[in-house]
């Protein structure tokens, strides 16, 4: 994963899939940078074709982990399958998904 800090926002690139292989590399950035100070975050999901249940829930801890502390998350660049998923979970209620 490629982390990038644009004047406190956090860029997440994924190298490849959001899943419970490499789930603990994501958490470990994101503790790391909210415990820094960090409070908004993008996710670029543009290497990413498969999300797991443990993924899934990652993301909505983020989500929850933040929204405490007055934070925001987004997703950019989601593929089209990935974006069905988030639907049919109605997880695009909270979860901001940009282009």
């Amino acid at each position: 994963m490629k982390v990038s800090n644009d004047n406190g926002h956090i860029n997440i690139a994924l190298e490849g899939d959001l899943t419970s292989e490499n789930l603990n590399d994501f958490r470990a950035i994101v503790q790391d940078e909210i415990e820094a100070g960090s409070r908004s975050f993008n996710i670029d999901f543009s290497s990413a074709a498969v999300i797991d249940s443990m993924g899934i829930g990652c993301l909505v801890a983020t989500y929850n982990s933040l929204k405490q502390q007055e934070g925001t998350i987004q997703l950019s660049n989601v593929p089209e399958n990935l974006k069905d998923v988030f639907q049919v979970m109605r997880l695009d209620r909270i979860l901001s998904i940009v282009s």
